[in-house]
């Protein structure tokens, strides 16, 4: 969490200085129009100056927060030991997202893969992230580049679909969900089309307990609820992301449910 708030601290600084010189610009272009429209001059400074001062806010909460430990890459590797997902969106024009501990380490990285370079690029607009015109690839790494899964969206028209593979790129599952609902929905298939899962949320807010066909839950999200709201790595943030595992999940419905709920909360 240190590295996404010096980062947010920077690029907020960044902005500030690039909208004072564009106004500028503005004025001496339009100054028959704008040079006396004081309201406007006024309700930019206010907002110049809210943008500025939030970066002093996130650089102190980094400041707070001590080194990042070195995360120990021979036990977070391809074999995905984790239990939960926090998910922390970094702030890039290419989306990168972390999964991180509970004290705020990051333990592993999501984003759309190098192999498609276009495709990459154009997934800085939502409707490309998604999927919805062309097919796009995340890949699943550990902090040294290590790759533990991909995962590839699909817009098939009648239906999304994510189709999941591991490190060595053999399928493990398949994910269908409905292209508009206003609750979230899937069904999980295994790689031979065989139906694992079907899930749907509980309300419009997103609430989702994922039940195997016994009953026995196997994963949860609650839309704003987050454990380790009150930890200084995550204080700060408007958005934390959680989503509980049961412990006994086998490799492939851990790689299945990160590639699910990073789908589900990526406008979040």
């Amino acid at each position: 969490m240190k590295h996404i708030y010096e980062k947010t601290a920077k690029y907020t600084k960044f902005g500030s200085i690039l909208l004072i010189g564009i106004y500028i610009v503005l004025l001496v272009v339009f100054r028959d129009v704008m040079w006396k429209d004081f309201e406007n001059h006024f309700a930019f400074g206010f907002a110049l100056f809210v943008l500025y001062s939030s970066s002093f806010f996130f650089q102190h909460a980094s400041e707070r927060l001590p080194d990042e430990k070195k995360i120990d890459s021979d036990y977070y590797s391809a074999d995905f030991p984790v239990q939960e997902l926090n998910f922390q969106r970094d702030v890039s024009l290419i989306p990168q997202t972390y999964l991180v501990s509970s004290t705020g380490e990051r333990l592993y990285k999501i984003n759309p893969t190098e192999e498609q370079p276009l495709r990459r690029k154009l997934s800085t607009l939502n409707i490309f992230k998604m999927g919805m015109f062309f097919p796009i690839t995340y890949q699943l790494k550990t902090m040294d580049e290590k790759l533990v899964s991909t995962f590839t969206i699909k817009n098939r028209l009648k239906f999304l679909e994510i189709k999941v593979c591991d490190h060595n790129n053999l399928h493990v599952t398949t994910i269908v969900l409905p292209p508009m609902s206003l609750k979230n929905r899937a069904i999980v298939f295994d790689a031979n089309n065989e139906k694992l899962l079907q899930m749907e949320a509980k309300s419009m807010y997103g609430d989702i307990d994922v039940n195997d066909l016994d009953g026995h839950r196997l994963a949860k999200y609650r839309f704003g609820i987050f454990p380790y709201a009150t930890h200084p790595a995550f204080e700060v943030q408007a958005m934390n992301i959680h989503v509980s595992l049961a412990h006994n999940l086998t490799h492939a419905e851990k790689l299945t449910f990160t590639a699910l709920f990073y789908y589900w909360t990526a406008n979040q």
